[in-house]
Parts: structure tokens; C-alpha cells; sequence
């Protein structure tokens, strides 16, 4: 019997540590409106560029809490259009954090860069990534990139059979 009223006080405790939990979280709504109208800025206007429609990330606050969306105008986007959104989002990303002033890594890493069609592609590298303080990395062959993009100038590290990463 001491066990289960200590476990009934213990459900009450929890139940109220709970309420006091989405009361600050349902208190910093008008700033997650903020930061994501802040974010959408950059993030629409990159998803323009490559893409002549903007994304937008929105919000559906549930009772599991809030769920983030990303939202375009045609409806469900290919592996290509997929990996230009995550390429958008991620770039969007740090411009977003150095304007609010949160501290990130400057560093991309995509991989499978030639499902996303050769016009955004050269959108992205030669219009997009040149103007934001990061360094993009791709895993990419080189038969795969657009002619109109000059590898030598972003090149930094070229493997073959000969040249080996760890020799």
C-alpha cells in the first residue's frame, strides 16, 4: 500500500514537472515564429534560385509537442529535387545561425550530388555556395558534374587508383 501511494505522488509530481515544461515551451512560441520566419528568408530564397519555387519550413504544434514541415508549391519532389532541399535547408541553415548569432560548423558534407539535376547543380556551386561562409564538400565523379563547371577551382582533394587516399 506504501508503494502505491508513493507511486500516485509520484505520477502527480510528474504530471506537474510536465505542465510547467509546455508552459515554457508554449512561452517561446512567438520566438519559434521568429526564428523560423528568420530562416525561411534564406531558405526561400535559395530554393528559388535552384529550383524557381520557394520552400518554406513551417510548424504543426500536436500534443506530442511541435513538428517541423518544409513545404513547396508542386507536390512531391523526386531523389533529386529531395537532395537540392537538403542542400538548401543546410546552406539556409548557417546563414540563419550567424545572423541570430548561434555558433555552427561552417561545413557541408553532401554525397549523391548527381541526382539533383545538372542546372541546379551549377546554381548551386557557382551562384550559392560561393556567397555563404562555408565549405561545401561533395563526393562526387567527375563525369557526373556539368560540363560548365569548373572543377579545378574547387578542387582539393582528387582520388584514383593510383592516387589513393591512404596509400
Amino acid at each position: 500500500k506504501r508503494s502505491w501511494k508513493q507511486s500516485i505522488t509520484n505520477i502527480k509530481n510528474y504530471k506537474a514537472e510536465l505542465e510547467n515544461i509546455d508552459k515554457a515551451i508554449l512561452s517561446k512560441e512567438d520566438l519559434l515564429k521568429e526564428r523560423i520566419t528568420i530562416f525561411n528568408k534564406y531558405f526561400s530564397e535559395i530554393s528559388q534560385k535552384l529550383y524557381d519555387e520557394q520552400f518554406v519550413l513551417s510548424y504543426d504544434r500536436n500534443e506530442k509537442g511541435y513538428e517541423l514541415n518544409i513545404s513547396t508549391i508542386s507536390g512531391n519532389p523526386g531523389t533529386g529535387k529531395k537532395k537540392g532541399q537538403i542542400a538548401a535547408f543546410d546552406l539556409a541553415y548557417i546563414q540563419f545561425a550567424d545572423e541570430i548569432g548561434v555558433e555552427c560548423v561552417h561545413f557541408i558534407l553532401h554525397d549523391q550530388i548527381e541526382n539533383v539535376h545538372n542546372n541546379q547543380i551549377t546554381s548551386l556551386l557557382n551562384e550559392i555556395v560561393s556567397n555563404i561562409n562555408c565549405q561545401y564538400v561533395l563526393a562526387v565523379l567527375r563525369d557526373k558534374l556539368p560540363d560548365d563547371i569548373n572543377v579545378e577551382q574547387y578542387k582539393i582533394l582528387s582520388l584514383s587508383q593510383q592516387e589513393k587516399l591512404f596509400k
